[in-house]
């Protein structure tokens, strides 16, 4: 059993590491394992590449021996239709749809069970960080651990369903339709007004019915006591999901202050 790899979350001013236990511990499944978690205080005024180089000399995480790590990076993500992609033509598509970005190197991920592929930038510097220390590199956007997970929870029950993952300021908005995204967009705001604008537009947009169909909502929510008043004017179903009844109290849910997306991470 090969061991686990070591995650390396790169968020848009943080960075937090972390190691799930080998699976064998619990008997080869990933549920119930434990996971370290170690977050880095990111130094202002350095780039991120000098950060992460400080990093693998102070953390003690990044110090256990691993030649496997999977990255995780808060970035624009495009998404693509899997019988429309076309590898040569990835990066002229999401440079005119992201423009700017000089120093990026423009990547993929693809992703089966919706049909599609996510195609996104990472810093060529902070790749360039990663591949000098590990052999094995796993790269992908942290949406798409959370888009995999909620994919599969809108399966339950027979009423449409509209997610909204909160994550350092932004919005990641999507909804699903059997294997594929009915919708799939990113807002950036902390703001409660435009929070709930952006959500019933979308809502509107996708001829969701107030009455019966479901609004989730999730991850680091500002005000999110004020946020589900003033959508629950509009939107008679709006929930807010508790990772902890979520995952039935896994052990990584347990953790102070850990993301969304690494939690749907190490339960995949």
């Amino acid at each position: 059993m090969k061991k686990p790899r070591t995650i390396i979350r790169i968020g848009r001013q943080t960075l937090t590491f972390a190691l799930p236990e080998n699976p064998e511990a619990t008997g080869g499944s990933k549920r119930g394992a434990k996971v370290m978690l170690e977050p880095y205080t990111v130094k202002s005024g350095m780039s991120m590449a000098a950060n992460l180089r400080e990093a693998f000399k102070e953390s003690a995480l990044l110090a256990i021996p691993n030649e496997r790590v999977h990255v995780i990076i808060d970035t624009p993500t495009l998404i693509l239709p899997i019988e429309e992609f076309d590898e040569n033509n990835m990066e002229e598509l999401y440079r005119y749809t992201f423009p700017g970005g000089i120093h990026e190197v423009i990547v993929h991920h693809v992703m089966p069970e919706l049909n599609c592929v996510a195609v996104f930038a990472i810093n060529k510097d902070v790749r360039l960080v990663v591949t000098d220390h590990f052999d094995n590199v796993r790269i992908t956007p942290v949406d798409s651990h959370v888009w995999r997970h909620l994919h599969e929870r809108s399966h339950s029950g027979q009423t449409k369903k509209l997610y909204a993952f909160f994550h350092e300021g932004r919005i990641s908005v999507a909804g699903f339709s059997k294997n594929r995204f009915r919708f799939v967009n990113t807002f950036t705001t902390n703001e409660v007004a435009d929070s709930t604008y952006y959500l019933l537009y979308v809502w509107q947009l996708l001829a969701m019915d107030q009455k019966k169909d479901e609004l989730y909502i999730v991850g680091d929510i500002p005000a999110e006591e004020e946020l589900k008043t003033e959508l629950r004017k509009y939107v008679q179903n709006v929930f807010q999901i508790n990772p902890s009844a979520e995952f039935n109290r896994d052990p990584v849910t347990q953790i102070p202050n850990v993301t969304y997306d690494l939690i749907c991470l190490c339960e995949s």
